[in-house]
């Protein structure tokens, strides 16, 4: 039986230690950590902490879902990537060929500032799967259009997951993400352009 002592509340008793101890054991239980920081059911609920084990989803939330999106976005991005590069091949100028592999850059920073994020939620780096060759219609203006509503549905989407983000940084993230994203769809009718341009000739 504690004693009462009026500082610690009972003699030989520290309730927080015991409360957090508790509360540790409990939660990090019934979120089936492996002890590295890491949920095993694959779903991350809060930042990875870089001064410890654990992840504290108290203080830096993240929704359910955001690891496998980001899982999809890095993939989508590299794929993007390399529609870009193969599309180049067909650019009617020089200009264009220089405008579209610029396209690509974008997009494969786009993947790597993902694969970023992904680390600093899970503490892992994610290795994303081998990317087959996106299919490139043979007509360029065919394919340029594709790249619009594909820019411009990446553009709402990032959008979205910029009015859900919980932080500054995947708030940012996603914000120059969608930014890119749009600079791409506004600057697709110059390649148009070009096109065009050449044919008349």
């Amino acid at each position: 039986m504690y004693s009462y002592n009026g500082a610690n509340h009972y003699e030989d008793y520290n309730y927080y230690d015991d409360y957090h101890s508790n509360y540790y054991n409990d939660y990090y239980s019934y979120m089936n950590y492996d002890g590295y920081g890491y949920n095993m059911d694959n779903e991350c609920y809060g930042y990875w902490d870089h001064y410890g084990s654990e992840m504290d989803p108290y203080i830096y939330p993240v929704w359910p879902g955001l690891i496998k999106s980001l899982e999809e976005y890095i993939k989508d991005e590299l794929t993007d990537s390399r529609y870009y590069e193969l599309l180049a091949q067909k650019a009617p100028t020089q200009k264009a060929k220089d405008l579209l592999m610029e396209f690509s850059k974008d997009e494969k920073m786009h993947a790597q500032d993902f694969m970023n994020a992904y680390f600093m939620l899970t503490g892992r780096k994610y290795q994303p799967p081998k990317i087959e060759d996106p299919k490139v219609p043979d007509d360029f203006m065919e394919a340029l259009q594709q790249r619009i509503l594909a820019e411009t549905n990446d553009y709402k989407k990032y959008g979205e997951q910029y009015l859900k983000a919980p932080t500054a940084y995947l708030r940012n993230l996603f914000f120059m993400t969608r930014t890119s994203e749009a600079q791409h769809a506004m600057r697709i009718p110059y390649l148009m352009h070009e096109h065009h341009r050449q044919t008349k000739k």
